[in-house]
């Protein structure tokens, strides 16, 4: 017996104990008692963030049109649908486990960067009696011309994964896409007369590592990526059509919110927001305000006040999505 193999071993037992434990009595109130943990200390930090708004001033700039909030409800709930899509093919989901990918959402983007793709692993492990068995040979799709690649279906850790790659070049091939149309539109004008030029060139240096991040990840998703080629493909237009529409939304509740700023103005703008927002910088927000106020002129406090209620509204229905994924779920499934 070779070391790896008793070290295998070694996780296989730890696993099964782990497996025992969670389905006894005891184990089930400690799962209870963690997953009330973790969502007092989810609420918790949204209502700090939401407590330091000022709310008086964020209402009295917020939209009344209903097409507005239409826009901007559709634009919160695409990405989880999208999501749900997505798994709903491999997976027995039914409706009411949108509630996790709403869950999901909340939980990368109010603790940290794939915590919510960690929350949907164990609930499809635990939930979905999707089980994974060391000794067993991996189940496996063939590729049509492209090889083999593992069944999402039986490897629900294989699956979470390329989505999660996916989703990450489909939000840089946007990113890219956003940069040459806001340098066509004039947005390097823009960042020049805003920004220091040492900022400029961290884009420059940060939009170069991103090409070469994608580059390597095609020329070696065969040790990358463990789904088949036409799977992620699929994967990644899904992430695409689902990137590109958030941005739209977004966009269209502006141009609704304040038509008195040109549409050439807005379409600018939504360009650099995304372009900004993939930075690896500092207050990204503050910078993303600062070229706001520069391209909007006369607007620019009307404009300033709108980005700001938006962002106050993502934590307010970031709180009223994870109450809603937490009711779902404890609902009985109706028979």
């Amino acid at each position: 017996m070779t070391e790896g193999q008793t070290a295998t071993q070694r996780i296989v037992s730890w696993a099964q104990t782990a497996k025992t434990w969670a389905d006894s009595p005891a184990g089930k109130r400690t799962q209870k008692a963690c997953s009330l943990g973790l969502s007092a200390l989810i609420l918790l930090i949204l209502v700090r963030a939401i407590v330091d708004v000022g709310w008086d001033e964020i209402l009295a700039v917020l939209p009344t049109t209903p097409l507005f909030w239409l826009l901007f409800i559709a634009s919160y709930l695409l990405q989880p649908v999208v999501d749900w899509v997505i798994y709903w093919r491999w997976w027995p989901m039914g409706r009411r486990d949108l509630s996790v990918m709403l869950k999901k959402r909340v939980m990368n983007e109010a603790l940290f960067s794939y915590s919510g793709e960690t929350l949907l692993l164990v609930w499809a492990t635990q939930k979905l009696g999707i089980e994974f068995d060391p000794d067993a040979p991996p189940k496996r799709l063939l590729g049509r011309g492209d090889g083999p690649g593992l069944d999402p279906r039986e490897s629900p850790f294989a699956a979470v994964k390329d989505v999660a790659i996916t989703s990450g070049l489909a939000g840089n091939l946007t990113t890219l896409l956003m940069l040459i149309l806001a340098l066509s539109m004039g947005g390097g004008t823009v960042l020049a007369d805003t920004v220091d030029p040492s900022v400029i060139k961290t884009i420059i240096i940060s939009f170069g590592a991103l090409i070469l991040l994608n580059i390597g990840i095609l020329v070696f998703r065969s040790r990358v990526m463990s789904l088949p080629v036409k799977e992620n493909v699929r994967l990644f237009w899904l992430h695409l059509a689902r990137v590109l529409g958030q941005h739209v939304l977004i966009t269209l509740s502006w141009i609704v919110a304040l038509p008195a700023v040109d549409i050439h103005t807005w379409v600018l703008l939504g360009a650099l927001r995304m372009v900004i927002g993939r930075l690896p910088l500092p207050n990204k927000e503050l910078l993303f305000a600062a070229v706001a106020i520069n391209l909007t002129g006369d607007a620019s406090i009307q404009v300033a006040a709108l980005l700001a209620a938006q962002g106050a509204l993502h934590l307010v229905f970031h709180g009223v999505a994870w109450f809603a994924g937490s009711a779902i779920e404890e609902r009985p499934p109706v028979r």
